[in-house]
């Protein structure tokens, strides 16, 4: 019995051993000159789904292990390669296989590539370029730093935020999807390209944005463990945070969040107005303080319930508390001289919070349908006083204002792409939004505002050669309420882009938008909302909305580690919400209307140079000349210049920008400093760990002024920010992964475009 026992045991264990048997796919890739190739992807599926993955090392040599018996999709990709695509058959033994990959010969339908180094690549599309990452840049472990060496694109490492060079601040995508504050999670060795689209589609012209950055990445490579903490102050105490975000996750599931407390503490500024108008004159010199707080969370959870269906739900709060005071002295003359003090005072508190869902579906390959839903609960309070005290007499006004918004939307978005590289989409936004405006302090009646929102789309792109377009069309339908005015409209809005490459190295890009812009809550509020006792500042509930045409030609040019874009645009604005004001009593009342057209000319271009593979310097510069209606030409320049360079453990960064003048059709202001000057240095102790100090408005202190005239009253006051200027600061950042093979394959950011109500 015993004996049975032994053999019965003995034959099971062998037919486990036997079932778990696993087996080992290696070999050597090459490239056409017989040379290893470094960073091979080679990829195994089975049925669409990801089996295993490696790289190859500086040796060309690949290893995967743990492979069972069957059949496996081989893929193997290199960027400029032709990719290889074959079935691969593992049979009760090891399998060891050598390839040999060639250069790509063909233009891709959808893009023309640009050979040469890595660094220089540049695939132009109808609507943008498509940058590439070096080696080095992936291994810096920082998104934000990797992201420094990309042509066009401003990345603040210290802050965490990017915006193209021009200032302009874009909408920030991830693999195509709308993505916010996500950055920072990203490993750089994820990245495979990012585009800087210049002229948008149709179906982000609705919200405004005029840029988009979007960063592709390679599929299911995402992190499983992300944890990063950082805390920035002045020195001394001025401004400062402290921030902590994770995400953790698997193939199915990932769950995101984000916590920060940002301060502003004894911000410090000097004042100095004159206002004249017929029959007096006031004069004002004083100082004021800003103090305030802001905390954010954030919750994010990621569900690949199928194959085909991917659903994130996002929740988002944010909480604001912010005072200002002020305190002086002036002369107001009405006949007779008069001495005053002033001081006043402003409490400004609001909360946003926002609840989104969002589901993809795929119906086949390249067929994609997608739909958001998203609500946002908005509430503000300003309550402030200024007061002035004469010999004789005094002037007081309170004022306490509670607001509330309540608005939704629902997204409806379908894309396919054709086998000829074609790309259509289609798609609705519909938007709804209700605000309440209460002036407490007086007992006024509450001000309504209601808007409901539909916009359809639909946008086709399409590569022929070396010519690439896109075209893009919506049509908007708004009803809205604002007191006791009543109105509806449709507004169309279009986008045409061309795009021709001349050379590898050489393109032109035309480009032009139709869009309209909506008059904000505080344009259209009819209550007061000025504190000062000449003045009363006041919406206009009967504006409409503005229509803005944009035409945009440009250039680039590429080659041994220079980026040059030089470009022209022409804008044309009719029914131009503008400021006005007019005399009623000695009271200065200032209002909005529409009037008219705008015209607005800007030249200019960029031009940056790769240092190697030590950093980047760049510089650009603008000639831009705004027409108001019965006005002379106003005429203004900015540029900005910037350096970033990185050697071993150190980085160093220098940024300036400047502007001369910017207008308003009834003023000018004058900047007597650059806008924004710093000065970097940072260390890693670690690749995960390193400290940054840093000097804000290190040239000048920072001081501007303005002039403004409309009819027989004038204003002319000057601004010095005594704290913000010559502040230095110190941060200290540290990030943590691990296991990023097992994060899931898709990752989109549901976020929340509500800014919340405030005047």
């Amino acid at each position: 019995m015993r004996t049975i026992a032994f053999w019965l045991l003995f034959i099971s264990q062998g037919l486990f051993t036997l079932s778990a048997q696993s087996y080992t796919f290696s070999g050597i890739i090459t490239n056409e000159k017989r040379k290893m190739m470094d960073g091979v992807q080679v990829i195994l599926s089975v049925e669409d789904s990801l089996s295993a993955m490696a790289l190859t090392d500086e040796k060309g040599h690949f290893r995967i292990d743990g492979l069972k018996e069957g059949a496996y999709e081989l893929r193997l990709f290199f960027l400029g390669y032709n990719a290889q695509e074959q079935i691969l058959r593992v049979e009760n033994r090891d399998v060891r296989k050598d390839f040999l990959l060639t250069p790509e010969k063909t233009v891709v339908l959808d893009e023309v590539m640009v050979t040469g180094n890595r660094n220089d690549q540049v695939n132009r599309t109808a609507t943008g370029e498509i940058f590439y990452l070096s080696e080095k840049a992936k291994n810096m472990k920082d998104p934000f730093r990797a992201l420094q060496e990309i042509p066009r694109l401003y990345s603040d490492v210290a802050n965490r935020k990017v915006q193209l060079e021009d200032g302009a601040q874009p909408l920030i995508l991830i693999n195509g999807n709308r993505y916010n504050s996500g950055i920072a999670t990203l490993d750089p060795r994820e990245i495979e390209s990012v585009e800087i689209i210049d002229v948008v589609k149709a179906r982000y012209l609705k919200d405004g944005y005029q840029k988009i950055l979007n960063i592709k990445l390679k599929k299911k490579t995402q992190p499983f463990i992300f944890l990063e903490g950082a805390t920035r102050h002045d020195v001394p105490f001025r401004k400062g945070l402290g921030v902590g975000y994770f995400e953790v996750g698997n193939s199915r599931y990932a769950l995101y969040g984000r916590a920060s407390v940002d301060y502003l503490y004894d911000d410090r500024s000097e004042q100095e107005q004159r206002q004249l108008n017929t029959g007096y004159s006031k004069w004002t010199k004083g100082e004021e303080r800003l103090d305030g707080t802001s905390y954010l969370g954030e919750l994010q959870f990621r569900w690949m319930c199928t194959d085909k269906d991917y659903i994130v739900a996002h929740m988002y709060g944010n909480k604001k508390i912010n005072k200002k005071k002020g305190w002086g002295d002036g002369l107001l003359t009405d006949g007779i001289p008069q001495e005053f003090d002033y001081s006043s005072f402003n409490k400004d508190q609001s909360y946003i919070f926002t609840a989104s869902l969002f589901h993809k579906h795929t119906f086949a390959k390249n067929h994609i349908l997608e739909t958001t839903l998203a609500f946002n609960k908005n509430h503000n309070e300003n309550d402030g006083n200024r007061s002035e005290s004469y010999l004789d007499w005094s002037y007081l006004n309170t004022y306490l204002y509670k607001n509330d918004r309540n608005s939704g939307r629902f997204d409806v978005d379908y894309n396919v792409d054709f086998a000829n590289g074609g790309s259509l989409n289609v798609g609705n936004q519909t938007r709804f939004t209700s605000d309440r405006i209460r002036q407490v302090s007086i007992g006024m009646p509450t001000f309504r505002h209601e808007k409901w929102e539909e916009y359809l789309y639909a946008d086709y792109s399409q590569s022929i050669k070396r010519f690439s377009y896109m075209l893009s069309a919506g049509l908007e339908g708004i009803w809205l309420k604002a007191g006791e005015a009543s109105n509806h409209y449709f507004k169309p809005r279009i986008s045409l882009s061309g795009n021709y490459d001349f050379s590898d190295h050489l393109s032109t890009r035309l480009g032009y938008t139709l869009t309209n812009t909506a008059p904000t809550e505080s344009e259209l509020n009819p209550y007061n909302m000025s504190t000062d006792s000449l003045v009363k500042t006041q919406g206009n509930p009967y504006l409409l909305p503005s229509q803005n045409h944009k035409l945009n030609l440009s250039l680039t040019f590429n080659t041994k580690g220079f980026y040059l874009t030089p470009s022209v645009s022409y804008r044309i604005s009719t029914d131009l919400v503008e400021s006005y004001g007019f005399s009623e009593e000695d009271i200065y009342i200032s209002s909005y209307r529409n009037s008219g057209k705008y015209k607005n000319l800007r030249i200019g271009g960029s031009l940056s140079y790769r240092i190697g593979n030590l950093g980047r310097i760049g510089v650009n510069a603008y000639h831009v000349v705004d027409y108001y209606e019965n006005e002379d030409p106003r005429k203004g320049f900015s540029t900005y210049l910037y350096f970033n360079a990185n050697y071993k453990k150190w980085y160093l960064g220098a940024d300036i920008l400047y502007n001369n003048y910017t207008y308003t059709p009834i003023s000018r202001v004058k900047y007597h400093s650059p806008s924004f000057s710093m000065v970097q240095v940072s260390y890693n102790f670690t690749d995960y760990f390193y400290i940054s100090v840093a000097m804000e408005n290190c040239l000048v202190t920072y001081r501007t002024s303005m002039e403004l005239r409309s009819g027989s009253y004038e204003n002319y006051s000057d601004q010095r920010k005594i704290s913000a200027s010559f502040r230095p600061w110190i941060l200290l950042r540290y990030t943590f992964r691990k296991n990023k093979s097992k994060a899931m394959k898709e990752r989109k950011n549901v976020y929340s475009i509500e800014e919340g109500i405030k005047l």
